[in-house]
């Protein structure tokens, strides 16, 4: 299994635009590492059998990925909101996440969508890959001029990614308490992040067909 690659927090931002939509991830030349977040049980399993399931797992609901580190960290509250005190850096297929890409329907894209627009939209829409861009938030939780990208995947786009798109899940929970807790030091200068970029797929058509930004700054 391949660890995170990881740099520091400074070298980690100023490799990065400034502004704009784009899907900022660690990848190399055959795979990308998405995240997510789930309550012990469920992360348990993921690790144990290198794929989801068991009795805690529900496949008919909808599950998101998310490319961006710090996103992920904004979005579990560094591991401590309920039912996602467990961070999953899972590496998936380079060519299946540009698959993904090339299925995703756009949705909530005038704003960040309310929890009642969001269920709104999933209810209507029969798409089983999903996109959203989100507002990008830095180390510090802080919104930036950054959007992030979240791809959702439901029915056999959830089946794909489980069964066919997965290389290896691990739990990278206790690194992410031990940058929370340098932050909270007040310790910015050695706090290490995964090493992110502006991830662009082979199809170039397709940051167009997402509204993703194609110039990096």
């Amino acid at each position: 299994m391949q660890p995170l690659a990881l740099e520091s927090s400074l070298e980690f931002e100023r490799h990065l635009p400034s502004s704009g939509r784009y899907i900022i991830a660690q990848f190399d030349e055959t795979s990308i590492i998405v995240y997510q977040a789930f309550n012990e049980k469920i992360a348990r399993y993921a690790v144990s059998e290198q794929r989801f399931g068991g009795p805690d797992y529900d496949f008919k609901r909808t599950t998101w990925l998310k490319p961006s580190f710090l996103w992920m960290m904004h979005y579990s509250g560094w591991a401590k909101k309920e039912n996602q005190e467990h961070v999953l850096a899972i590496r998936i297929k380079r060519e299946s996440f540009d698959e993904m890409l090339a299925q995703a329907d756009l949705i909530c894209d005038k704003g960040r969508c309310t929890v009642a627009q969001l269920e709104k939209n999933l209810s209507v829409n029969p798409a089983e890959v999903l996109l959203r861009w989100e507002p990008y938030h830095d180390l510090f939780g802080k919104i930036t001029e950054r959007e992030a990208v979240m791809v959702g995947l439901r029915g056999s786009a959830l089946q794909q990614y489980n069964e066919n798109w997965i290389i290896d899940i691990q739990d990278v929970t206790p690194f992410v308490r031990q940058q929370q807790e340098l932050i909270g030091n007040d310790q910015k200068d050695k706090v290490q992040l995964p090493h992110e970029r502006v991830y662009t797929p082979e199809d170039l058509k397709m940051l167009r067909r997402i509204d993703a930004s194609t110039i990096s700054m």
